[in-house]
């Protein structure tokens, strides 16, 4: 099959959420299909992994995007009552490259990753012949609900902004229902959240999952240190890991320390913003930015936390410290959509107390902290498999193809 894949950000190398996900759906279709990738630059950086893209699809084209100039154009989407993210991730040179690879490809499946790449197929030209193949998107989350979450944390005009989205989006979620065959979700809780708003038939999840050859607990940390450590590893301009990561530094961390004074917080991530790097000035924690290899901080971590109050979809992160075998302790948001036992898989702690109480539990108690995570590796290596979760694609491409083509 001839596959055009959509993407809001190339989706190489895989080290942040949601090109993780791109990434290995790609590579995925990548073994049985044609891959025609089209996909925005939104970082320099990225530049360099263009030839690679190239070398491993049938055609790539991409265009790149300028971050601060399309925050300040974004905001004419809101005279217009549309999403500000799909403002944000169009580009008419790109939906122009589009239109003529449709026009000179016979493509058999358009395949979007994200919402935001839906404004392509709707503003094309050839609207008409696109409805006459299989169309898929993975909306990884619901945005929609993530934006309400925002808005409940904000005030003033960014509430408001928050609210809009969250409104606007939910329209176009609507509209993407009704368009394309399949509409996939990274959980099933998202995938309720979905119905619920949409009551759709046509809404899939299919989970993530992780290299547990990579993430492997026999990986040896290059680092050194006899005190405890603490690490909390993601992307630090995110702003629901920059709140959650305040939240642990300043309120939870310092319980600890009066427990265990000799304790360490890693914040390991690329991008830490100002919030973040004073934190950095406080004892006993440690702001990395960005690292070579994040196995190394895994490996060398007595516990590794995720203290996120605003989250949606599944958490990467959560996934790769129990693929290394290592005790984590989370709040229920974090936990969301990932199908651990907590008490015996991970720990659940919704508040500062509970989450410090836990946290010192797993340092002084080595043992438990150990069961703990060889129960968790096994919860990976059992429901978070690439292969065998991405399978369900094949079934979606089969039987959609066959039904286009009777």
């Amino acid at each position: 099959m001839r596959i055009l894949f959509l993407t809001h950000r190339i989706p190489y190398p895989p080290n942040k959420g949601d090109k993780i996900r791109s990434y290995h759906i790609l590579n995925y279709l990548i073994k049985s299909h044609e891959i025609y990738l089209a996909s925005l630059i939104d970082q320099k950086k990225d530049k360099q992994f263009l030839l690679f893209l190239k070398e491993h699809t049938k055609k790539f084209i991409h265009d790149t995007i300028n971050p601060s100039i399309k925050k300040i154009y974004c905001l004419s989407s809101l005279l217009t009552n549309q999403p500000i993210t799909s403002c944000f991730f169009y580009s008419k040179s790109l939906q122009r490259a589009i239109d003529k690879l449709i026009v000179n490809n016979e493509i058999d499946i358009f395949f979007c990753f994200s919402s935001q790449m839906a404004e392509y197929i709707f503003r094309s030209k050839y609207l008409d012949r696109i409805k006459e193949h299989i169309c898929i998107i993975d909306m990884i989350d619901v945005d929609s609900c993530k934006w309400a979450q925002y808005a409940e944390n904000k005030v003033g005009w960014r509430r408001w902004i928050y609210n809009y989205e969250a409104r606007q989006l939910t329209n176009y979620e609507q509209k993407i229902i009704e368009f394309f065959d399949h509409v996939l979700v990274v959980s099933d809780q998202e995938k309720d959240l979905l119905i619920q708003k949409a009551q759709a038939a046509n809404v899939l999840s299919i989970k993530n999952g992780v290299d547990s050859i990579f993430f492997d607990p026999d990986f040896r940390s290059k680092l050194r240190s006899r005190n405890p450590r603490i690490v909390f590893t993601g992307v630090m301009d995110y702003w629901p890991n920059i709140e959650g990561v305040q939240w642990f530094g300043e309120k939870i961390f310092p319980c600890i320390q009066k427990v265990i004074p000799s304790v360490e917080f890693f914040i390991v991530g690329s991008q830490p913003s100002s919030e973040i790097r004073r934190l950095g000035e406080r004892n006993g924690i440690y702001v990395t930015g960005y690292v070579d290899d994040v196995r190394d901080y895994l490996s060398a971590a007595d516990v590794c936390v995720a203290p996120l109050r605003i989250a949606r979809g599944i958490q990467n992160k959560v996934l790769e410290a129990m693929s290394m075998a290592k005790a984590v302790v989370a709040t229920p948001q974090a936990l969301e959509g990932i199908q651990a036992e907590p008490g015996i898989e991970v720990l659940s702690a919704a508040d500062e107390h509970s989450f410090a109480t836990a946290v010192i539990e797993l340092i002084q108690n080595k043992s438990k902290a150990q069961e703990m995570g060889e129960l968790a590796r096994e919860c990976v290596q059992r429901d978070y498999n690439w292969e065998k979760n991405l399978s369900l694609l094949d079934s979606l491409i089969l039987e959609n193809t066959l039904v286009h083509n009777t």
